[in-house]
C-alpha cells in the first residue's frame, strides 16, 4: 500500500526502486546477504526463498517486495558481487595511463576476489540446470564491464589520442590480456589469488603494452 511519501509500508519507493528509508535498506541489504551466502555455500538450485527468509529473518512477503522472483535476487547478488561501481567511468581528459591502470586494478580486484570466485564456481557448476543464471551472469558481469571501457577508447579514438579499427574490439583485447591468464589458472588448477602487488604489476604490463600498440 502506498503511504503519502510514495513508498510502501517496506520502505520501498513504489515506482520499483530502492528502499528510501534507512530501515527499508537495512532489511534488502540483510535479504541481499543471506541469499549471497547460501547461493554460493549450496548453489541456486538447492536454495530456496523459505531458506533465505529463515537466515536473513522478516517474511517471504518482504523479500517479495524487494526482489520479486529467486531470478530477480540472483541477479542483485551479482550486482553486488562483479559490478565495476567505483571508478567505472573513466575520464578522458585525465592521464591515459593512470586512468586504465586505475581501471584495471579495481576490475582485477573484483574479478579474482574472495566472493566472485565463489560466484564463477557456482556459474560454472549450474549452467547445464540453471542456463538462465549463466546469461544473467556475463549480461551483468563480463558483458557490462567492458561498455565502459569501449566508450572510453572511442572517445579517445574520437580525440586522436589512440588509433583503434574498433573500440569495442580494442577493450575486448584489452580485458583478454588483463585476465585471461589467471582465469585459466582459477578455472583449472584452482590457483590461489593474485596479490595487490602482483594486481598492480599487471595492470601495468598490460597498460604499456596496450598503449604501445594502439597510441598515436
Amino acid at each position: 500500500m502506498r503511504n503519502a511519501t510514495g513508498t510502501n509500508e517496506h520502505g520501498r519507493a513504489a515506482d520499483g526502486a530502492r528502499p528510501r528509508s534507512d530501515r527499508g535498506r537495512a532489511r534488502r541489504d540483510l535479504i541481499l546477504r543471506a541469499a549471497t551466502e547460501l547461493f554460493l555455500e549450496i548453489g541456486y538450485g538447492e536454495t530456496s526463498v523459505d531458506a533465505i527468509v529463515a537466515r536473513a529473518g522478516g517474511s517471504k512477503a518482504t523479500l517479495y517486495s524487494y526482489f520479486p522472483s529467486k531470478g530477480d535476487l540472483f541477479r542483485a547478488v551479482i550486482d553486488s558481487i562483479v559490478l565495476l561501481r567505483e571508478g567505472a567511468e573513466l575520464d578522458p581528459s585525465s592521464d591515459v595511463r593512470t586512468e586504465m591502470v586505475d581501471w584495471a586494478v579495481k576490475r582485477l580486484g573484483v574479478v579474482f576476489s574472495k566472493q566472485h570466485r565463489a560466484l564463477l564456481r557456482l556459474i560454472v557448476s549450474e549452467r547445464d540446470r540453471f542456463p538462465d543464471i549463466a546469461q544473467s551472469y556475463y549480461e551483468r558481469g563480463p558483458g557490462l564491464s567492458r561498455k565502459p571501457l569501449a566508450d572510453y577508447l572511442a572517445a579517445l579514438q574520437e580525440e586522436g589520442v589512440l588509433h583503434v579499427r574498433s573500440p569495442e574490439e580494442a577493450a575486448e583485447f584489452f580485458i583478454g590480456m588483463l585476465v585471461h591468464e589467471w582465469y585459466v589458472q582459477q578455472l583449472y588448477l584452482s590457483a590461489p589469488p593474485p596479490t595487490t602487488e602482483e594486481i598492480l604489476a599487471r595492470a601495468q604490463y598490460v597498460v604499456d603494452r596496450f598503449l604501445d600498440a594502439f597510441r598515436r
